[in-house]
């Protein structure tokens, strides 16, 4: 892990937070969904909750990292890795965006039930941003391992 960048060990990082607050927020989610209870105030408040854990998480991540390694200047890698792969997360949050709107036409031209719901198309719009960043950062890492 020494030979690894900070961005490196920062995209590390910032994925294995997103995935385990990502899936303790789903696995609330899901329970919400069961009991019945999938409404906006309890999913704004769930929303707010994990968000506040993650940055929390990641603020403590980074300082520890920070404090190991040391100040690293970002150079002309770390600047194409990073915008290459932003680009990437961009085109895959415009594809679940698009594919969200779609769903929202379609289901009102057939008026759908639940998944018209405004707690499932704000849970869907998160799950698109959750998405392009894990792809994001699964990118960032690869280019890193790769060499770019």
């Amino acid at each position: 892990m020494s030979s690894m960048s900070f961005q490196e060990k920062s995209a590390w990082g910032t994925l294995t937070a997103l995935l385990g607050v990502g899936g303790l927020y789903t696995s609330s989610l899901v329970n919400l969904w069961r009991a019945d209870q999938l409404h906006i105030p309890s999913t704004f408040g769930l929303m707010v909750g994990f968000t506040i854990l993650l940055v929390l998480v990641l603020v403590g991540y980074h300082i520890l990292v920070a404090a190991i390694t040391g100040a690293q200047d970002e150079d002309e890698r770390d600047r194409l890795i990073g915008w290459r792969a932003g680009s990437i997360g961009g085109f895959v949050l415009a594809f679940g965006v698009i594919t969200i709107v779609g769903h929202i036409v379609v289901g009102g031209l057939l008026q759908g039930g639940i998944w018209q719901s405004p707690a499932v198309i704000a849970n869907l719009l998160l799950l698109a941003v959750f998405i392009a960043t894990v792809v994001e950062l699964a990118v960032t890492i690869w280019f890193h391992r790769r060499g770019i």
